[in-house]
């Protein structure tokens, strides 16, 4: 079955759920800000599934069902850890799931002019490798990863994040992600969201990737917040991408 089909579960659950305006995060590939306030949590679940294009000799069909907690350290500090579950086909037909690499993140906003734009938030991750790396469900050592985001809002009602990430990896070559992403707020409750994604090969013999995707965010209630985008591959192996998220912060 589709990885994208999978996706579904999360749409019609959202339909039957009815949230203050939460500070969640709206983007999928930059950090953006929209951070808990001081001692609040953010907990949620989100799906994400890619297919590999058919030319694709090394990437699989993938799919990450990710339940995640977020903590406000300070207004300006936040905490995340995701625990993800996994899942992949290669192409000769070898698959298998189970538990991958948890990741705990920080990202802190440094500053943010008074108008609540332009700011930066660095942030820094690192993995933990509880996934088994002899089935593919994660990395031997450990991923750490830095960056940062620059965000400015145009015309009062959209929004844009551009984001510059290093990945150090424990045993392949390093990458670097670039990400750029807008949100276009047609109302407090709802906003458009569109997005781009640069990631560099790791693999010889692969094109570099980048993603285009185009969703929705909407506030169910002031807590309650459903994220939905799907997209593809305009170069690399990933030929569809999709992405679906609750999040309810208290």
């Amino acid at each position: 079955m589709s990885q994208i089909k999978r996706l579904l579960p999360l749409i019609l659950s959202g339909m039957f759920l009815s949230a203050v305006h939460a500070d969640s995060q709206r983007t999928n590939f930059t950090v953006e800000n929209q951070f808990p306030r001081w001692e609040q949590f953010e907990v949620g679940l989100s799906y994400e599934g890619s297919e590999a294009d058919t030319d694709s000799t090394f990437t699989p069909d993938s799919g990450r069902t990710t339940a995640f907690v977020r903590y406000g350290i300070l207004d300006n500090l936040a905490v995340k850890l995701d625990i993800p579950y996994v899942n992949y086909e290669l192409p000769n037909g070898i698959s298998n799931d189970g538990i991958g690499d948890m990741e705990v993140e920080f990202q802190l906003l440094t500053y943010e002019d008074i108008f609540g734009y332009p700011y930066f938030i660095p942030h820094a991750s690192f993995s933990i490798p509880t996934g088994d790396e002899d089935e593919g469900l994660g990395q031997d050592g450990i991923v750490v990863t830095f960056g940062v985001a620059y965000g400015s809002t145009i015309n009062d009602w959209i929004d844009w994040v551009l984001d510059a990430t290093y990945v150090v990896n424990p045993d392949v070559n390093d990458q670097i992600l670039v990400a750029n992403s807008y949100v276009w707020n047609i109302s407090e409750e709802f906003g458009l969201v569109t997005e781009i994604m640069y990631r560099e090969a790791i693999i010889e013999g692969e094109d570099s990737t980048v993603i285009a995707t185009g969703g929705f965010t909407y506030d169910w209630t002031e807590s309650l917040q459903l994220d939905i985008s799907v997209g593809g591959g305009l170069t690399g192996p990933t030929d569809a991408y999709g992405k679906a998220g609750l999040s309810y912060t208290f």
